[in-house]
């Protein structure tokens, strides 16, 4: 039986190969881990700032209203037009000072679940490979987290053209 349930949570992840802000259908929930300080200054965070800049700007607030301690490891789950975007507090900080990998995956743990308990209305989960970017963490390690929380969500991997 235990073995049935790691199987069924196994393929509630599902990876494509295309492009995470024009491919979800409309209404879905995009995903990506944020630090606490108000940046999306670098890695994917660039692509978001560039996608939703209304939702950056709601981000950044909510970073100001809050201490780095407060967010670790919520959601803040932003309303949109054409999507919603879920920023996952997963460090408190980026680059040197960015959390350790161990903390990174606690904190996702306790955001993933926060942004479940949000999503009251089931909407679709689509997300890019959450803190293996800039924040350092191998990706199997996240994709495990996620899996012993059981939820169910496509990961986007860009299509990188031949060089």
């Amino acid at each position: 039986m235990i073995e049935l349930l790691r199987s069924c949570s196994l393929l509630a992840i599902a990876h494509v190969k295309t492009d995470l802000f024009t491919t979800p259908p409309l209404g879905s929930i995009l995903i990506h881990a944020c630090n606490s300080v108000g940046s999306w200054g670098a890695g994917i965070a660039v692509a978001f700032r560039e996608n939703f800049p209304d939702a950056f700007v709601v981000y950044k607030q909510h970073c100001k209203s809050h201490s780095k301690e407060e967010l670790l490891g919520t959601c803040l789950l932003i309303p949109g037009e054409r999507y919603d975007v879920a920023c996952l507090f997963t460090s408190k900080a980026y680059g040197k000072s960015k959390d350790k990998p161990e903390q990174i995956l606690a904190s996702t743990r306790l955001a993933v679940q926060d942004l479940l308990s949000q999503n009251t209305t089931g909407k679709e989960l689509h997300s890019c490979k959450i803190n293996s970017g800039k924040f350092g963490v191998p990706w199997e390690e996240t994709e495990a987290v996620l899996q012993e929380i059981g939820v169910t969500m496509t990961i986007y991997e860009p299509i990188v053209p031949p060089t």
